[in-house]
């Protein structure tokens, strides 16, 4: 994808978007999507950049028929070519019961894939890449009541890409697994992951996810802690992070949100001092119309043992969604 001017690229985009808004081709077909735009300074440790473009976009086709729905989407970062992201079919065993086959994104991660559903722009963790994102296997589904969970055999659990699998078992599977309670406003997650071949590789990563979400009163609270363990060459490196969030809405337009973050990865530096990061983060947003958004954020990283001493970061980015 090209670089261009943001602003004259969400004016065209915006212009598409709402021809295309809430596309239904007849009661089983259906497709949605994305587009997000950033525009973005960083000064770290004296050293600034800056950028701005399209940054993402997502086109995503749903089939729904008696027990079975199909998913299928194109996706592009900035940074890549067009590639098939979700490609998946999911049957409904019982009412309590589904078991789905393909590809699709991890369990794991309170901080969402989708810019849409983000809270900011930037992840908490900035160090690792301790949350998975897409595999292909098969998994099963449980929910009753309060109470949900889930197991999935797969290639691998860390992809040698954001967007798929190895694609391997010669070097072992993966599997993750995960327990959910929901309740109102209140959520508490636990999940667990193993991958027998990372990224194609031989290493093993071992992962545990927890976090909670609740509300006071209009407020939203929510907290993440991650453990991820790497056994590589007879070595084992771990990492961690963690998250507390607080996201407070101004008016029935405008919310902000406040984060703080910090974590470890020693598998960036094995036999050297452990790099480390506190960060904090200021994110206030806007609903300009159901399908137009506007993000805002300032973050501010202070390292340790790294190749960076501190960064700063200032973002806006526009989201179009159907």
């Amino acid at each position: 994808m090209n670089t261009r001017s943001f602003i004259a690229a969400a004016a065209a985009l915006g212009t598409v978007l709402t021809a295309f808004a809430d596309i239904r081709l007849n009661e089983k077909f259906s497709v949605s999507g994305y587009i997000s735009g950033s525009a973005a300074y960083t000064e770290t440790d004296g050293f600034e950049d800056s950028f701005m473009d399209v940054d993402a976009v997502k086109v995503v086709g749903t089939a729904a028929f008696d027990k079975v729905t199909g998913v299928v989407s194109m996706h592009t970062f900035t940074s890549h070519d067009p590639v098939i992201l979700d490609a998946f079919a999911t049957y409904a065993a019982s009412p309590t019961t589904s078991v789905t086959v393909g590809n699709f994104l991890s369990y794991f991660g309170f901080e969402a894939f989708d810019y849409p559903n983000m809270l900011q722009i930037s992840y908490a963790n900035t160090l690792g890449a301790f949350i998975p994102a897409y595999h292909s296997g098969v998994k099963v589904d449980v929910a009753s009541g309060a109470l949900s969970g889930g197991v999935a055999v797969l290639d691998s659990v860390y992809g040698p890409t954001y967007y798929k699998g190895d694609g391997d078992l010669d070097n072992g599977a993966g599997f993750e697994g995960y327990l959910k309670w929901g309740q109102g406003d209140s959520s508490l997650f636990a999940g667990i992951g193993f991958d027998g071949g990372v990224g194609g590789t031989t290493d093993d990563r071992m992962t545990f996810d927890l976090w909670a979400q609740t509300k006071a009163g209009p407020t939203t609270l929510a907290a993440e802690y991650c453990y991820s363990k790497l056994d590589t060459a007879g070595t084992e490196a771990d990492g961690f992070f963690w998250l507390l969030l607080a996201m407070q809405p101004l008016n029935d337009k405008w919310t902000v949100t406040g984060r703080i973050s910090g974590g470890e990865d020693e598998s960036l530096a094995i036999g050297s001092p452990t790099p480390s990061f506190y960060k904090g983060t200021f994110s206030p947003a806007v609903a300009i119309t159901d399908n137009l958004g506007l993000l805002l954020e300032y973050s501010y990283t202070k390292f340790d043992d790294y190749t960076a001493e501190k960064s700063h970061f200032v973002g806006a980015q526009v989201i179009f969604k159907w």
